[in-house]
């Protein structure tokens, strides 16, 4: 029996990051009909805490605090309290983020992002790079207000390594859940016949095992001067709508948890991009049953 794609952790700071992803996660929701769990994680180390206040004036501030949270989601979508949840936790910012998932069995961690002002500037904010690096879920990163159209078209970057392949289970759950189509796309740089065969047999092997699980797929290869601005330009001119990878060294051969490729997706990608850990490296979420 497939599992439920049925929660979203989305950590909160007030700023205009935090409310692309707390506006696409409410995008996601509509479809995926689950609850979305904010988070503000205050420094839990802070003297102020233990010298100023007594336990009454601490419970009292959380619970303002949280209730500060609250009118914020509130302000900034169309949610309504029976489909979100609120927390004010104590700890280091990425720790507690990636514990709270796990303890919540969170689907997934949905974040927004700073954005690149040009394409060649592959910056991801630290926090965000060791939540993606580091979390046993998926993590989806956002760096605009997400369009209000529906999300139908996800795009799969691919090579001829076995984290890569992985990632195409998770695919097809997520496309089942949003009715989404999916683009499988593989670039190379060299001309060398024997990694396009490869590319080629691999593809169609993807391609098919999507197809077979009634999800409709199309397949691409581009021959590049650069993987990377290939891939960008091939999810603009194809109207891609999300990016899913794998946080490994993808398209190249120096061994990386999280690798040139993967970094530059999520900096560099307009829309949208889960980023999921290799296979071996967590449980799996977005399972699908047998056939």
């Amino acid at each position: 029996m497939e599992a439920s794609i049925s929660h979203l952790l989305v950590p909160i700071d007030y700023s205009d990051k935090s409310v692309f992803g707390l506006k696409y996660a409410e995008k996601l929701n509509r479809v995926l009909n689950g609850k979305i769990t904010f988070i503000n994680v205050i420094k839990g180390v802070d003297p102020i805490w233990s010298e100023f206040f007594s336990d009454v004036e601490r419970e009292v501030l959380l619970n303002r605090l949280e209730e500060h949270m609250r009118k914020f989601v509130h302000q900034n979508s169309g949610l309504n309290d029976a489909e979100f949840d609120c927390r004010i936790l104590r700890g280091k910012l990425c720790d507690t983020i990636m514990q709270t998932a796990e303890s919540l069995g969170a689907s997934a961690i949905v974040m927004g992002t700073s954005r690149a002002d040009n394409i060649k500037k592959k910056i991801i904010g630290t926090n965000a790079l060791r939540v993606v690096s580091e979390s046993k879920c998926p993590v989806i990163t956002i760096k605009s207000t997400p369009p209000t159209a529906d999300i139908k078209r996800l795009i799969l970057p691919m090579d001829i390594s076995k984290e890569s392949r992985e990632k195409t289970v998770d695919a097809v759950a997520i496309a089942k859940r949003l009715n989404a189509e999916i683009m499988v796309v593989s670039a190379y740089t060299i001309s060398d016949e024997f990694v396009l065969k490869n590319l080629r047999n691999q593809q169609n092997q993807v391609v098919k095992y999507i197809a077979d699980r009634g999800v409709k797929c199309t397949g691409a290869i581009l021959a590049v001067d650069d993987q990377v601005d290939g891939v960008l330009d091939f999810i603009d001119k194809n109207n891609g709508d999300m990016v899913i990878i794998t946080t490994h060294q993808q398209f190249e051969t120096v061994s990386s948890f999280v690798g040139s490729f993967a970094k530059s997706m999520v900096s560099a990608a307009k829309v949208p991009v889960m980023s999921v850990v290799p296979r071996h490296a967590y449980n799996v979420v977005f399972k699908l049953p047998a056939s």
